[in-house]
């Protein structure tokens, strides 16, 4: 039996919806994986990245310590530097001391310049002694300062990362979305210009038949 016209449009339509329930349903799981991706990785990366701001921050606060403790004690040795240097105007006072006290031969005199001297140059060796205990623990600081300035650039990087995967799954389901979208206005357009068609046939047809 030979099938009229309508048949195969009807047929038409019915395999151009199948067609586009397909794809669509395709297209929607592509799209729902997308998205569920993104929203999982957007969670973990709330949680990362709020662990690492608040790591961030205590770095910082300990860079700027260290920098506090750094420049009390750079104040520290510069007291004891000008501290010494008094010690060697003493001393040089002292030794021209000596040497009129050793004209005069006033021996009991140049034995107490000479305590004199002794009680400076030890004085001195202590702040001499210190200034460099200073410099080891700014060292120290140093030390602790850079290890906490590498920390904060590592932390940027992590946040960096997480901020570039999290952009890499928008795209991805955005252009999942796009494609989706596209896919669907051309079916649509697809079916429009069918059941145009066939309601332009059908009225064809009746007018005909007339």
């Amino acid at each position: 039996m030979k099938l009229k016209p309508v048949y195969w449009i009807a047929l038409g339509l019915a395999l151009a919806l199948t067609v586009a329930v397909c794809d669509g349903l395709r297209l929607h799981d592509k799209y729902s994986i997308a998205i569920g991706k993104y929203e999982e990785a957007l969670t973990q990366e709330r949680v990362n990245g709020k662990a690492l701001t608040t790591q961030i921050a205590q770095m910082t606060a300990i860079v700027g310590q260290k920098d506090k403790e750094i420049a009390e004690k750079v104040e520290v040795i510069g007291h004891m530097t000008n501290a010494i240097g008094r010690k060697d105007s003493d001393l040089t006072e002292l030794v021209q001391k000596l040497h009129k006290l050793e004209v005069s031969g006033d021996l009991p005199a140049q034995v107490a310049n000479l305590k004199e001297q002794v009680k400076a140059w030890s004085e001195k060796f202590s702040l001499a002694q210190s200034v460099i205990a200073e410099k080891d623990a700014i060292i120290a600081d140093w030390a602790v300062k850079y290890n906490a300035q590498v920390t904060i650039g590592d932390t940027w990087k992590q946040k960096y990362e997480g901020e570039t995967r999290l952009r890499t799954l928008a795209e991805k389901g955005w252009k999942a979305s796009e494609r989706r979208l596209r896919w669907t206005r051309v079916m649509s357009n697809v079916k429009s210009g069918l059941i145009v068609g066939a309601i332009g046939y059908l009225s064809y047809s009746a007018i005909k038949g007339k």
